[in-house]
């Protein structure tokens, strides 16, 4: 897959993976509920297709790809899954853990990036205050979430645009 971004520094982060840590090992499970929470309250229109899926398997898949994601971040070591997913995402291999095809790329809309960008930021600053009091460190904190997900907005649009180029 070609780089859909030029800077290999681009996700490395002071802040951002002590937190990324504690989500992982103190928050996981709620994490996940809350952002399926999120995202059913803001109807990002994905969740659609998945309505068929029973919701603790829904809950199962969605501790995965979090756990995934925060394992990354605690790493400082985020691009290879980026890329992973939205080679995925491109190739249409949205599967779950056992090889089902969970999402067809074409049910996925431009809704979704923006709302599911914005999704993830309020999940992450839901959480800052059982992390710490600190409000410098919340503010620290803040801008790296954001900055991490425009970014990985910005790659994630790249390719959906290029995918929707190949496709017509």
């Amino acid at each position: 897959m070609e780089r859909l971004y030029k800077n290999r520094g681009l996700f490395k982060f002071q802040y951002l993976p002590d937190y990324a840590k504690f989500l992982l090992n103190n928050k996981l499970e709620e994490f996940t509920t809350v952002g399926i929470r999120f995202c059913r309250e803001l109807d990002l229109p994905m969740m659609k297709p998945l309505e068929k899926i029973p919701e603790n398997q829904l809950v199962g898949l969605s501790i995965q790809s979090h756990s995934e994601m925060l394992a990354a971040l605690s790493e400082n070591n985020i691009e290879p899954l980026i890329e992973k997913n939205i080679s995925l995402y491109v190739n249409n291999q949205i599967k779950d853990a056992n090889g089902n095809k969970l999402l067809d790329h074409t049910e996925i809309a431009a809704e979704d990036f923006i709302l599911g960008f914005y999704i993830r930021r309020k999940l992450f600053s839901f959480f800052l205050h059982s992390y710490s009091q600190n409000a410098v460190l919340h503010m620290l904190i803040a801008a790296e979430v954001d900055h991490y997900s425009t970014q990985e907005h910005l790659i994630t649009t790249k390719a959906y645009i290029k995918s929707i180029k190949g496709n017509s």
